[in-house]
Parts: structure tokens; sequence; C-alpha cells
């Protein structure tokens, strides 16, 4: 009988919420202010219908005297035909400096395979120059082709020039030697020799026939201190560098760069295999070195190049498609494809 009588009050009951239970508290405030919000310059991900019913209006309205055969958007537009345009120029973009690196019309090639096409672009001094873009896009190459680290692969040919301070690094009369020490290399992957600390650092000076001991010393902690390391082991240098921990082998790594005083610093995801905290020291790291360094860093962390770099640049299939101050790529890009990968979209 109890069940009875309490379906039959529910029944009686209107739908929707209990009048005797006052709503939550806030939540029409919160919507409100949350409506309230301004919009940003870079549009969340739609779902699929609403982003199509979007792109209907939008495009009805940009073409609206095309007549009937431009009233709809392309259908199944894929990126592959989006990069047949013409690519960007290396003048794209204001620029603050005169350029430390030209890059004109650069093509790159693994044996009959073409994997970079076309790149223009100019890197400032003494500013930090991210690349981003999906896995095999060309960052890795373009960044390697620089200081002609491509060389060692068979069949590895470039077309185009690039310049350094006006002086073509393919040039017939380049020396490699030579470029190798203006312009140093930091790999994805830390790679310490099975070495003492001090004899990491000074292994490019001995090399170069340094056999001061006292120079050495000098360079050394100057190096190690640029690194933000010399703290943490000036108290072990002769231990092996081995015994070091992930990040502080990467700020090795870094410190041995620095050692045969560089110009330029490539560093190809220096921080994609260590943890937040010694990402943080090399962000920092980064930062600090712009001061007297030109860098060029390849990173597939947005947020890391948002905050450490000056000006962007996205690659997709070996193309660049567009090239800006890292504030213009990531609040207003012109390109949407540029616009789809910082937002997540694809990649």
């Amino acid at each position: 009988m109890m069940t009875i009588e309490m379906r039959r009050r529910d029944a009686a009951e209107p739908a929707g919420e209990d009048a005797s239970v006052p709503p939550r508290a806030g939540r029409a405030s919160f919507r409100a202010e949350r409506d309230a919000l301004p919009r940003t310059g870079v549009d969340v991900p739609f779902p699929d219908a609403v982003r199509r019913e979007r792109d209907d209006a939008e495009w009805n309205a940009a073409v609206p005297a095309a007549g009937p055969a431009a009233s709809s958007p392309p259908q199944n537009t894929n990126h592959a035909q989006l990069l047949t345009r013409t690519q960007p120029s290396a003048q794209e973009g204001p620029m603050s400096q005169e350029a430390k690196i030209s890059v004109s019309n650069f093509d790159f090639y693994y044996g009959t395979a073409k994997v970079l096409h076309g790149i223009n672009l100019d890197i400032p001094d003494r500013k930090v120059t991210a690349l981003i873009g999906p896995s095999g896009c060309g960052k890795s190459t373009f960044i390697r082709s620089i200081n002609r680290m491509n060389d060692i692969i068979p069949d590895a040919r470039a077309s185009g020039s690039i310049t350094i301070d006006g002086q073509d690094v393919y040039g017939g009369d380049a020396d490699v030697v030579e470029l190798r020490r203006r312009v140093g290399m930091v790999f994805q992957k830390s790679n310490p020799f099975p070495k003492s600390i001090y004899d990491n650092v000074a292994y490019g000076l001995r090399i170069g026939g340094m056999r001061n001991k006292r120079q050495l010393d000098e360079i050394i902690e100057r190096s190690l201190t640029r690194a933000a390391l010399w703290h943490e082991v000036k108290d072990r240098l002769h231990a092996s560098a081995l015994a070091l921990s992930g990040g502080q082998q990467q700020r090795l790594c870094i410190a041995r760069a620095l050692a045969v005083d560089p110009e330029i610093v490539l560093m190809d995801e220096p921080a994609s295999a260590l943890d937040p905290i010694a990402t943080s020291k090399i962000e920092e790291l980064i930062y600090e070195l712009k001061d007297n360094y030109t860098i060029v860093i390849v990173t597939h962390n947005m947020q890391q190049a948002a905050r450490v770099s000056d000006r962007t640049a996205f690659f997709m299939l070996g193309r660049l498609i567009e090239y800006a101050e890292t504030n213009e790529i990531f609040m207003n890009p012109k390109e949407k494809m540029t616009e789809d990968y910082v937002t997540g979209r694809f990649g």
C-alpha cells in the first residue's frame, strides 16, 4: 500500500525539480559571468555539426554574389590540398633586428624523397625562435640543415641557401668545422660522453688545441654557470657525467655546446624526456641565454613555445605555413591551419 501511495504522489507532482527544494545558489550568476567574459582571438574546438553550420554561414557571408557554384564551402578539403599555395616570404612579419640566419627557397631531399619545400624565413639575432608542427613535418631536418648535421646521412642533399651573417653555409668555400663551432647543437636525448663532468665540457676546447689548464678551468666554470649547473657539480667535477640526473645531463650538454663560444645554439626538443621541474630549469636557461646567443628550438609543447620564444614558425608536411611573432601565432594566426594546430584540432 505504501508503494502505491508513493507512486500516486509522484504522479501528482509536476515534472522538473521539487518546488520545495531551492535552486542551487550561484549557478545562474556563474553562467551570467561566464557568458560575459570577453572572447579570445582563437576559437575553441566546436562539435562537427556546429562547426559546419558556422563555416556555412561564414562562407555565404564572404561570397554573397559569387553565384550558386560558390554558395557552399568546399567539402572534404584536406591539409595536403591547402599546402599547394605559395609559401610565405622570408620577410613576412615585423622584424626588430637584422637577420642572423636567412633561409631562401631551401629544399631538402633524402634520396628521391623531397622533405622540405621552398622554405623562406629570417631568424633574428639574440632571439628565441621556436619551430612547431606535428611529427614528420620537417622541423628536425630543417634545424639540422643549419649546421649541416645532415651531411652525414647518405644520399641527403639540399638546394637553395641558408646564410649566417651573409655567408652561405652550403657554399663551396664553407668550412664545416668552423660552421659547427659557430652553431652549437643540443639534441633531444642528452648524450654526455663516458667521461668526467670536467672532461665533457673541455672536450671541444681540447679538440680545438687548448691545453692551458688555467684557461680550461675558467671556461669550464663559466660554461657550467651559464648552464645553471655549476653550483650543483662544482665539488665533483671529476665524477662521471653518467651519474648525473637526466636534467643535469641535458644542462651539461648545453654547457659543452657553450664552451666553444658559439654564436647560435640549436635545440632539438631539449626537454621532451625531462620531468616538469627539469623542464622549467631548461626553459629558464633558454630565456637567459638569448641575451648572448641566437637560439632556435624545436618543440611539440605548445605552452613551452609560447613561454620561451619570441617568434614561432609552424611547419606542416615539409612546408612553412606561417611565421610571425609568437603572440600573433597563438592569439591571432593568419592561417586557418595554424589555428587548428595550436588549438589542438589536429596534430
